[in-house]
C-alpha cells in the first residue's frame, strides 16, 4: 500500500515474506516485509542521525526501510508517522505523472510529421445541411 501527502509519496507498506536477497547479495532482513519511507539520498543522513533503527533499502537508493521483524516495529513506524504528520519537507518523493498528454482546445491538430491536418467534418456538414434544408414554419 502506498500513501501520498501533498503530491508526494511518503510511505509504502509491504508484506512479502521470505525474500532476503537482491541482485545476488543477501541481507540480514526481509527486503519486502515492512515499512518503506521514501527520502531523497541527499537528505537521508538527517533521518539516520535521529532514527538509528532505519535501514537503507537495497532495491532503491531513495528508500529508508524498517523491517517488520524488528521488535519495536510499530513504535518505530509511529515515530516516522509523526514526521509525516508534521509535513517534514525532507520526507517523501514528488510523484511523477507519465500519463497521456491532454491537448488544449486552442491547439491546432498536427500529424506526427508536424504538418497541420484537417479533421473530417463530413458528418457534421451533412447534419447542418439537413437542418438548413428543412422548411421553416
Amino acid at each position: 500500500m502506498a500513501y501520498y501527502l501533498d503530491m508526494k509519496l511518503v510511505l509504502i507498506l509491504v508484506e512479502r515474506k521470505g525474500l532476503y536477497e537482491h541482485k545476488g547479495v543477501s541481507y540480514p532482513f526481509e527486503l519486502y516485509n515492512g515499512a518503506i519511507f521514501p527520502v531523497e539520498k541527499k537528505a537521508q543522513n538527517a533521518f539516520f542521525l535521529k532514527y538509528l533503527f532505519l535501514e537503507n533499502h537495497p532495491a532503491n537508493k531513495d528508500w529508508l526501510y524498517i523491517p517488520a521483524e524488528n521488535e519495536d516495529f510499530e513504535d518505530q513506524v509511529k515515530q516516522l508517522m509523526r514526521e509525516i504528520a508534521k509535513h517534514n519537507p525532507l520526507l517523501g518523493l514528488t510523484v511523477k505523472f507519465d500519463g497521456p498528454k491532454v491537448k488544449s482546445d486552442t491547439s491546432k491538430a498536427k500529424s506526427k510529421s508536424g504538418k497541420k491536418i484537417r479533421a473530417t467534418k463530413k458528418s457534421e456538414n451533412a447534419y447542418f445541411l439537413s437542418i438548413a434544408k428543412k422548411p421553416v414554419k
